[in-house]
């Protein structure tokens, strides 16, 4: 964090829309002309006039923002930025490295309102998704049925990629809108069905936008909390192996209650199917699958970037006891696999739970049963034991196959 005083030592940011200098409002011309730095992409430091202005484009490595404006502090500078810096652009970057009243920021037209003036269509239900610098498995968390999406893409995630992810997802039948190079002579808007674009080896400028809307049957990603067993990766047949039933996970979920913006540790993680939910559904949260096991953390990988949880869903490769060392306190804790040991895990984690926070343990076996009544002890605790059956076949006849029961205990800290 920079700390200099404020006196003259102001950054101005400039979004510069989709258009040249004469689409900037007077505030943001002001600044440019008094600028003694500007910083920039180079495409929008050609858009500039003669100025008396150093020009320099952005470093590469991005990183090297921060040392070229070190050095420079305390001079006039002007960033320019895409659209409106302070949507999917690099305000938040810049607030985390310097005291907000350093920085003055001129928001213009934005790349995703003009490519849905382009479509002539209202933008207000489009879901935006930023995948610029981010995996393009990312979408997967968030494709649903029947929805408009804005994708801010780079050269990792084409038209065509993001064509494939939706052919492979069952949307196939989606519309894909690209507008490359808005606002310039060399602009382009066109629309594609997945199917077709995926087939393709059309190639678009590295300056594009996407707009979609998914049609199909999809039915490959989940939609709704309660992902079936089968759709996970255990190294077993459908079904089986290291994972929470779905009926198990659904109310531990409940009873964890995640919310956004908090620290969960999933201590046990197996294949993934506690974690892979709590990530998928509370995405503004971070989850922290804790599993040492090599084979169950293969398939906890595949099925991280099956569903589309790369951004929020950490996987710690340790056994319990080295995992937390370097982990931030949790609000909120599942204890799913203990190896034997779950009274010494619930007692440390609960030193570590935040004030408020909320702990999950789950109990298959008598002597983890005992662990977790003696850590209860006086403590006031919500417990649910869990019987499930499911049908099956036995011969010609329909039968109900149960499964060992849940023990799944509740305890909440004291703020």
């Amino acid at each position: 964090m920079f700390t200099e005083s404020k006196d003259s030592k102001i950054i101005q940011v400039v979004g510069m829309g989709v258009g040249d200098i004469s689409a900037l409002g007077n505030s943001a011309i002001a600044a440019i002309k008094q600028a003694e730095l500007i910083i920039g992409a180079t495409y929008h430091l050609s858009n500039l006039p003669e100025l008396g202005a150093e020009k320099l484009p952005y470093p590469r490595p991005m990183s090297g923002l921060w040392d070229l404006l070190r050095v420079n502090f305390g001079r006039s500078i002007v960033i320019l930025a895409s659209g409106d810096p302070l949507f999917f652009g690099i305000s938040s970057t810049l607030l985390n490295r310097f005291p907000s009243d350093c920085l003055v920021f001129h928001p213009n037209v934005s790349s995703i309102q003009v490519a849905f003036a382009r479509l002539g269509q209202p933008w207000q239900q489009a879901q935006w998704i930023n995948l610029h610098g981010r995996p393009i498995s990312i979408l997967r968390a968030t494709l649903k049925s029947n929805m408009m999406y804005a994708l801010l893409t780079d050269r990792d995630s084409s038209p065509n990629a993001i064509a494939r992810i939706l052919v492979e997802t069952g949307f196939g039948e989606s519309n894909i809108w690209v507008a490359e190079n808005l606002g310039t002579d060399k602009e382009r808007f066109s629309l594609f069905q997945a199917n077709n674009l995926d087939a393709t080896t059309t190639e678009f400028s590295s300056l594009n936008i996407v707009i979609l809307k998914t049609y199909g049957p999809g039915g490959v990603l989940p939609e709704f909390p309660g992902i079936p067993d089968t759709w996970f990766s255990t190294g077993k047949e459908p079904g089986r192996g290291l994972l929470s039933k779905r009926e198990v996970r659904l109310a531990a979920l409940s009873l964890l209650s995640p919310r956004a913006g908090e620290i969960g540790w999933d201590i046990g993680a197996g294949c993934g199917g506690i974690s892979i939910e709590w990530a998928r559904w509370n995405p503004y949260g971070e989850v922290y699958a804790v599993e040492y096991h090599k084979e169950r953390l293969k398939h906890l990988e595949i099925n991280r970037e099956r569903f589309g949880v790369i951004s929020n869903l950490h996987i710690i490769p340790r056994c319990a006891a080295e995992a937390w060392i370097d982990l931030p306190n949790p609000q909120a804790v599942f204890i799913g696999g203990s190896s034997g040991n779950l009274g010494v895990i619930l007692q440390e984690v609960w030193e570590r739970l935040q004030p408020g926070g909320r702990l999950v343990a789950s109990a298959v076996t008598e002597n983890s049963k005992i662990d977790m009544y003696n850590f209860i002890g006086q403590r006031s605790a919500e417990l649910i034991e869990l019987s499930i059956s499911r049908n099956n076949r036995m011969d010609k006849y329909l039968i109900m196959r149960p499964h060992l029961p849940v023990l799944l205990m509740k305890l909440e800290k004291s703020e």
